[in-house]
């Protein structure tokens, strides 16, 4: 019998997760333990937003990013075809790339802030302006270290996470001994809500105990002061690269 994987990813992001596991002659369990939402604009993202064509870097830290800002912006991004727009990963490249924009920068390895932070173009920003395209109450290296090589940063949060809510027979069901083979986990926010959750009927040890798949070093560490036994980090930030770890054991970045 094929393993039991559990898919925390939001519901329209899932799809090809688990396809992939489908072909493995795996089962994907839907879990869903974010949701993603539009977000009101503020008055200050109003003003970048009237000025995005003035900014020399635009940042997009996520394929939700692009999306929400492509709608934003009238589903046309023409404005910013004079800017230099830069991509934390592959995935959100190939939708910047989908939405015709050509004039992209994308780290060579890590695909997170510190893959952006080690591109040779954005070492000296000097009178330099960067917006910062993101969710509501991301990280702030990304911004924190483009104001220290000499860049003006704003951002602009197009959206936000929300947990999703789950009966407690639903997560009971999940969670049983037994009954999954790994949980696949993206985001340190996932992470916090799907353990919440787990709080929530008295089966965080059972969740404890069940190996689980992260997409980077930042998540595999909350994993492990959260006292996950069995962690395993994919080489790169993409959904095959999650069905590898998990297939292959791979140690990238370490694993318990």
């Amino acid at each position: 019998m094929g393993k039991r994987i559990l898919v925390t990813r939001p519901h329209h992001q899932s799809a090809n997760l688990c396809s992939l596991i489908e072909q493995k002659g795996w089962q994907a369990v839907k879990f869903p333990v974010i949701e993603i939402r539009s977000k009101t604009l503020s008055d200050k993202d109003r003003l970048c937003l009237q000025h995005i064509e003035q900014y020399q870097y635009v940042f997009f830290v996520s394929v939700n990013a692009v999306n929400f800002a492509y709608e934003i912006l009238n589903y046309d991004f023409g404005r910013l075809k004079q800017v230099k727009c830069v991509a934390v990963g592959l995935a959100t490249y190939n939708q910047l790339a989908q939405y015709a924009m050509n004039n992209i920068l994308l780290p060579e390895a890590e695909f997170n802030s510190e893959g952006i932070l080690s591109i040779p173009e954005l070492q000296d920003l000097g009178g330099q302006s960067c917006l910062i395209i993101r969710g509501a109450e991301g990280r702030e290296l990304l911004a924190n270290t483009l104001h220290a090589r000499g860049a003006s940063v704003d951002y602009m949060d197009v959206y936000i996470r929300a947990p999703v809510f789950h009966s407690i027979e639903s997560v009971n069901l999940a969670l049983d001994d037994g009954n999954l083979d790994a949980v696949f986990i993206y985001s340190v926010e996932a992470l916090h809500n799907l353990v919440a959750l787990a709080v929530k009927v008295k089966k965080v040890n059972n969740l404890l105990l069940i190996p689980l798949v992260v997409i980077s070093r930042r998540v595999y560490a909350m994993a492990k002061d959260l006292g996950f036994t069995k962690i395993v980090v994919a080489n790169k930030a993409t959904d095959v690269a999650m069905i590898n770890a998990l297939n292959n054991g791979e140690n990238c970045g370490g694993s318990n």
